[in-house]
């Protein structure tokens, strides 16, 4: 936001500019109890409000506190709720004046586990970030929240950076990504000498049709799983389809295959994909994960995904992934990721506050 101000000086006025930057404005929703036993109700407020300590004393920004968020929502004649649709959220997140909406939920599990999901919806870009944490729900509860504060903190401080457990020497690797043979062959043997197995998932024989088409491997950047996702909202109830008996056999069966694909891609996209990974692990018998590399025209940095195949979950994500000096290349750059990969991360330091 830019702002003037007039100086008076030796009798005449100077106009300058200078720019505000304002602070993210975080609002946190409930975390409802879905364990079916009204005894742990009252984790609903506590747990959004030590998340949303935490994050504020680690991360410079505005908190907004459940139940300031509910005051905000009934002045716009809405109320904080425990469950939203993601279509739901622009609208909530726009009621209350926020850049990031955080809500979720608990299931209290065997031996004194808890398993916490956390949503992140992410105003400006659509985006939303889901994942998952299961800790002790006595000796560990603090340390489930510095936990989560750290994924947090991560995520908007290193700009959608995520890692749930480090991918080490010994696994078994697939990659798909948009590189020519012979450099494909390149990053093979780099990943080789660190380690890893490479299982042949792209052909390095072939030319890559993925090479041709950056589009398509920007799909690739939003990956849904069932506790671990990144993804952005559509809301197709908003979508009409006029139909009538005027339409014709043609258009009628236009209509079921749309009905169709909207409830494969959409509706049940995670059992669908789920339902893939099932027949690439069958294939594929030796392959821990999955990794999704995909570089720059000059090949001096990429974006990354990773997938626990066994698992089905995403491990590990990273928006940017360049080697430093000069002289960077393809070999330079894939170490520097497989260094990432290897390292676990580490609370950031907290932001001064002004």
């Amino acid at each position: 936001m830019k702002k003037y101000v007039f100086i008076l000086s030796f009798g005449i006025f100077i106009l300058l500019s200078y720019n505000i930057f304002a602070k993210p404005i975080v609002a946190f929703g409930y975390l409802t109890n879905r364990s079916g036993n009204p005894n742990f109700n009252y984790m609903e407020i506590i747990f959004p409000n030590s998340f949303a300590s935490a994050f504020e004393d680690s991360y410079d920004c505005t908190v907004i506190k459940p139940l300031k968020v509910n005051d905000l929502l009934e002045k716009k004649q809405l109320k904080l709720e425990k469950y939203y649709e993601n279509y739901e959220l622009p609208q909530i997140s726009k009621a209350v004046d926020c850049d990031l909406f955080i809500f979720g939920y608990f299931v209290p599990l065997a031996d004194n586990n808890i398993k916490i999901v956390l949503t992140l919806y992410e105003s400006g870009s659509n985006h939303i970030f889901t994942f998952t944490n299961i800790g002790k729900m006595e000796t560990e509860i603090f340390r489930i929240i510095d936990r989560i504060t750290l994924v947090l903190c991560d995520f908007f401080g290193k700009d959608n950076f995520f890692m749930f457990k480090t991918i080490n020497k010994g696994s078994r690797i697939g990659l798909l990504t948009n590189l020519t043979p012979e450099e494909l062959n390149s990053v093979y043997s780099v990943f080789m000498d660190s380690g890893y197995t490479v299982i042949a998932l792209q052909g390095n024989e072939l030319e890559s049709y993925y090479a041709h088409d950056e589009t398509i491997m920007n799909y690739f950047k939003y990956i849904s799983t069932d506790d671990n996702s990144y993804d952005f909202i559509t809301d197709w109830t908003r979508f009409k389809i006029a139909t009538g008996t005027w339409q014709g056999k043609k258009n009628s069966q236009w209509y079921e295959d749309m009905r169709k694909f909207y409830e494969i891609y959409d509706i049940h996209y995670k059992i669908f994909k789920n339902t893939i990974l099932g027949k690439y692990k069958t294939t594929y018998r030796d392959c821990d994960y999955v990794l999704i590399v995909v570089f720059n025209d000059d090949r001096s940095s990429c974006w990354v995904r990773a997938i626990d195949v066994n698992a089905k979950q995403l491990v590990f994500m990273h928006p940017h992934i360049s080697a430093a000096g000069m002289g960077s290349d393809i070999q330079k750059t894939t170490r520097e990721l497989i260094q990432i990969m290897q390292t676990p991360t580490s609370l950031p330091q907290k932001a001064k506050k002004q």
